[in-house]
C-alpha cells in the first residue's frame, strides 16, 4: 500500500519540489530533510495530485513502464510544473504522451539514461513543448542523425542539450544543432560517434555556443576541431578528454580561433604530443592536461602565454621536470591549484619555493610517493596552501 503518499499530500500541500529515489523495490520521498514513510511507485500519481504547487519533480530510478489508472490525468494537476527529471527510470511512450497533453509550463526535461520509451514518444512530447530551454536525452540509443534533424525543429528555445551516450550520432548532429538552434549555449555529446560522416552541406556560424563537451570520442579529429572553432567562435569551454584522434594541431587551431576560451580539458588525448604556444591566451584559467607528453619547453610557453591561469592539472605528465614547473610559477600570478601526481621527474624540493614564490597558490598535489611531514604541511597551511600527498 502507498500509505505515505496520501499522508504526504496533507503535510506538503504547498511543496515546490519533491525528490523520489528508488530504494530496492520501493521509493523514498525526500524533501528538505523531512522524514517520510516508505512508498511504492504506483503512489507517485497521488503525490502529484495532492501537491498542485509543484515546480520541480525529480524521480531517479523509478519503474513506470506501464500506467495505473490513477496516472491518467495526474499531470494535469501539476499546473506549475517547470522541471521534470526522470533519470535512470523505466518509462513509456504513454507516460510521455500524458506529460505532453497536460500542457505544463515545462522548461526543463531530463530523461537521462531512461529505458522503454521510443522516438515516437519523445517526438510527440517535444512537439508540445517547443519552449523547452533544457533537454537531457543522455543514453537514448535509438537516436540517429536523421531523428535529431526531425526533433531539431522543436529546439528553437533550447539553451542546453545533452546527447551523450547516443552512440549513433555523428558530425552531422553536432553541426545541425549549431545551425538550427539559435539560442543553444551548451552541447554535451560525450561517448557518441563524432568524427564519423561528412559535415552538413550548409554550415552556419553560431556565436551563442559557449561550451562543447565532446570527451571519449575516439574518432574525433583535427578536421572536426577546426570546423567547431569556425562554427563556435565565442567558445569558452572545450572538453575533449580521451579523444585519441586529436593532435596538438587541432587544439592550437581552436585556441587561435576561439580567444574567449577559459577552460580547456585535453586530458588523455594521446595524439597531443606537445603544446607549445606562440600566441597569447589571455582568458585561459583552467587547463586539464593529464597524461600528455608535454615537456618543459611547452610548459614554459604555457606559463608565458596564459597569465590568468588558475588551475593546472599535469597528473601523469612524465616529461615535466622542476624547470617547467618554475616557468609556470614565475609567470602565472593567479595560479591557485597545481596537480603534479605521477610527475615523478619533478623533485619535491621545489615545493617550498613554489608556495613562497606564488602567494596565490591554495593547493598542490605532490608527485606519487611524496608525503609532506606534519610540520611541512602546517608550514604550507600557514601560507595559505594545502599540500596533498600524491
Amino acid at each position: 500500500m502507498d500509505v505515505g503518499f496520501p499522508l504526504m499530500g496533507h503535510w506538503i500541500p504547498r511543496a515546490f519540489r519533491v525528490w523520489l529515489q528508488i530504494m530496492g523495490s520501493s521509493v523514498w520521498p525526500r524533501r528538505s530533510g523531512d522524514c517520510a514513510r516508505l512508498i511504492f511507485p504506483n503512489g507517485i500519481a497521488l503525490a502529484i495530485r495532492k501537491t498542485g504547487n509543484l515546480k520541480s519533480i525529480f524521480m531517479n530510478g523509478i519503474g513506470i513502464p506501464s500506467l495505473d489508472v490513477c496516472f491518467l490525468d495526474s499531470f494535469s494537476y501539476a499546473r506549475s510544473l517547470c522541471e521534470l527529471d526522470l533519470s535512470n527510470s523505466f518509462i513509456s511512450d504513454e507516460l510521455l504522451c500524458l506529460v505532453a497533453e497536460a500542457n505544463l509550463p515545462l522548461n526543463k526535461l531530463v530523461l537521462s539514461r531512461c529505458f522503454c520509451f521510443t522516438f515516437d514518444g519523445i517526438y510527440f512530447l517535444l512537439s508540445k513543448y517547443q519552449f523547452l530551454a533544457y533537454l537531457d536525452l543522455e543514453g537514448a540509443n535509438f537516436l540517429n542523425d536523421e531523428s535529431i534533424i526531425e526533433l531539431a525543429k522543436f529546439f528553437g528555445n533550447l539553451t542546453f542539450i545533452n546527447l551523450s551516450l547516443c552512440s549513433k550520432l555523428t558530425n552531422s548532429t553536432l553541426f545541425n544543432l549549431t545551425g538550427n538552434c539559435p539560442l543553444l549555449t551548451i552541447i554535451n555529446m560525450e561517448r557518441t560517434n563524432l568524427g564519423v560522416e561528412a559535415f552538413p552541406a550548409e554550415i552556419v556560424v553560431n556565436p551563442r555556443v559557449k561550451s562543447l563537451h565532446l570527451g571519449w570520442n575516439n574518432n574525433l579529429n583535427d578536421e572536426c576541431m577546426k570546423m567547431a572553432s569556425y562554427v563556435c567562435p565565442n567558445l569558452e569551454v572545450l572538453d575533449v578528454t580521451y579523444c585519441s584522434g586529436i593532435t596538438e594541431e587541432g587544439i592550437l587551431e581552436v585556441l587561435k580561433s576561439c580567444v574567449q576560451i577559459w577552460c580547456l580539458e585535453i586530458s588523455r588525448c594521446q595524439g597531443v604530443n606537445n603544446l607549445e604556444l606562440d600566441f597569447e591566451l589571455p582568458k585561459l584559467e583552467v587547463l586539464q592536461a593529464e597524461g600528455l607528453a608535454i615537456n618543459d619547453e611547452a610548459l614554459a610557453s604555457i606559463g608565458k602565454r596564459c597569465g590568468r591561469l588558475s588551475r593546472l592539472n599535469l597528473e601523469g605528465c612524465l616529461n615535466v621536470t622542476a624547470r617547467g614547473v618554475e616557468g609556470v610559477i614565475v609567470n602565472c600570478k593567479a595560479l591557485k591549484e597545481m596537480n603534479l601526481r605521477w610527475c615523478n621527474n619533478v623533485s619535491v624540493d621545489i615545493v617550498a619555493w613554489m608556495v613562497l614564490s606564488r602567494p596565490s597558490l591554495r593547493k598542490i598535489t605532490l608527485p606519487c610517493g611524496s608525503v609532506p611531514t606534519a610540520n611541512q604541511r602546517n608550514f604550507f597551511l600557514r601560507h595559505g596552501c594545502l599540500v596533498c600527498q600524491g
